[in-house]
């Protein structure tokens, strides 16, 4: 028996959740029911064929729902018409089906394979073989807002981020000044890149950033996609027939934003389209915004022609909370939360959990769930019994082999290199701070230190301190690998890492 009482949108809600159902289906997708069945339909022929492939077995079973047993879906793109219901469907009411465009033709066309039939051949035939070496890591787009005219229906749809105002301090100060400059001059700085180490707040900060576009100038079109997003939307178009819609996407918005810049390693196809992007923007004097994990630096494996184009733009650095955006992230959270919580229970909180705002947020709503599971206000006492767990796993204790792998991991040097006895400079300064950051987070003797770093003497482990110590006051700079740092950015460097657990 049919539900007439269901409209397939509520139906579709259900299945797939609000926010995707608003990302695919609420601009130009239409949905309707017929007899047999609902029917699909967009003039979009990228969007139709990513929601024939991604919600197929889901509008099925909406239509099973409504239609009863025997009902299919109908996927409608202008002329072109994607009818795939079950067989017993076809066989039951073959006069109710809409007969394919082609007189001749028993078969039901397939959207993709019309619009890409006759065309895959010489550049397209080898961009493809390249991409098969990709596998799309994502089906599902979260955060994605395809590129939109500001007229549209989708125009203004987000109306601000997601995780509240961005907390601002010592450690993000420059990154925020980077975005407030972006957005009162799009397109001046661009490609500007916001990197940090994980949980620092880079993804909050991107949004933030469109928020702000968004309010300041009415009718920008802005695209939020994570470097994953972008890797599966342009593997799906590229095999689809959609890549002229993706372009259009991807380059035609006054700002485009990337997270996670580094997924893009390894994957030569996705580098490709992404530095052709880049190019696309720079022409029409867009913005480009980007977040990675690690430096510019350490993108080479992106190739040289996309790290110089990201080089000529602007790098601007997140650093892991310091205690005054620690404490400005506790009382945004508790805030929204409409969750009391003392001073006392707030410099806990601050004091103790040290190294991203995800482990802040955690410690908030643990907090929130003790104290309504007691039914008790949040009290220091509470705080201390319910979070144990959590302190215990953020103060965790710092080793010798965490220094030497923070030191490799964060100037790219070889496992066992500050082991060895070699004595360049590439080597001997990451090894002398090495021993400084040893003597400063961990309880190892002098002499634990020194057999640890290539069985050096205590008063070598003194000595290094003492250099390391005075090139940090008189500012000096330091040769580590191939390159040259400034003493506190190198401290800095490895102690994110140390921070993070990274």
């Amino acid at each position: 028996m049919s539900a007439c009482g269901i409209s397939v949108e509520s139906e579709l809600v259900a299945r797939i959740g609000q926010q995707r159902f608003e990302v695919w289906f609420g601009g130009s997708v239409r949905l309707r029911r017929i007899e047999c069945g609902i029917v699909v339909e967009s003039g979009d022929a990228f969007v139709l064929d990513w929601i024939r492939k991604t919600f197929r077995s889901e509008l099925e079973a909406v239509a099973r729902s409504i239609c009863g047993p025997e009902a299919g879906v109908l996927f409608r793109c202008d002329d072109a018409e994607s009818v795939k219901p079950p067989p017993a469907a076809a066989e039951a009411r073959p006069e109710q089906a809409a007969p394919p465009k082609p007189a001749e033709s028993g078969e039901p066309i397939d959207v993709a394979a019309k619009s890409v039939s006759g065309r895959r051949r010489g550049p397209q035939l080898a961009r493809e073989e390249l991409a098969r070496e990709e596998r799309p890591a994502a089906e599902e787009v979260a955060r994605e807002e395809p590129a939109r005219n500001p007229a549209s229906p989708r125009s203004g749809r987000k109306q601000g981020p997601r995780f509240g105002p961005f907390i601002a301090g010592e450690s993000n100060r420059m990154a925020i000044a980077a975005i407030d400059l972006m957005v009162q001059r799009p397109g001046e700085i661009s490609p500007l890149l916001i990197q940090g180490p994980s949980g620092v707040g880079k993804t909050h900060l991107l949004e933030h950033c469109c928020h702000r576009a968004r309010e300041r100038h009415q009718g920008i079109s802005a695209l939020f996609l994570s470097a994953e997003q972008f890797t599966t939307s342009f593997l799906q178009a590229l095999h689809g027939g959609g890549l002229p819609a993706f372009r259009r996407n991807c380059r035609n918005v006054d700002l485009l934003v990337i997270d996670d810049l580094q997924f893009f390693l390894g994957k030569r196809a996705t580098t490709v389209e992404f530095q052709q992007t880049i190019d696309a923007l720079q022409r029409q004097a867009r913005q480009l915004v980007v977040s990675c994990d690690r430096d510019i630096a350490d993108l080479g494996d992106l190739g040289d022609d996309l790290v110089q184009r990201l080089s000529g733009g602007m790098s601007a650095r997140i650093a892991p909370p310091d205690a005054e955006v620690r404490r400005g992230i506790v009382l945004a959270i508790a805030e929204r939360k409409r969750l009391a919580l003392p001073e006392d229970v707030v410099e806990f909180v601050v004091t103790h959990m040290t190294r991203t705002a995800r482990e802040l947020a955690g410690a908030v709503n643990r907090l929130e769930a003790t104290s309504h599971m007691l039914g008790v206000p949040v009290t220091r006492g509470l705080a201390e019994e319910a979070l144990a767990d959590l302190v215990r796993a953020s103060v965790r204790s710092v080793r010798l082999a965490d220094i030497e792998k923070a030191v490799c991991s964060a100037f790219g040097l070889e496992t066992g290199s500050l082991q060895s006895s070699r004595r360049a400079k590439r080597v001997n300064h990451p090894r002398m701070l090495a021993m400084f950051l040893a003597r400063k987070h961990t309880p190892a003797a002098l002499t634990e230190i020194g057999s640890y770093f290539g069985r050096r003497s205590h008063s070598t482990v003194i000595a290094a301190h003492k250099t390391v110590a005075s090139w940090v006051s008189s500012r000096s700079q330091l040769q580590i690998a191939d390159a040259r740092w400034d003493a506190d950015e190198a401290i800095r460097r490895v102690e994110d890492l140390l921070r993070t657990g990274s």
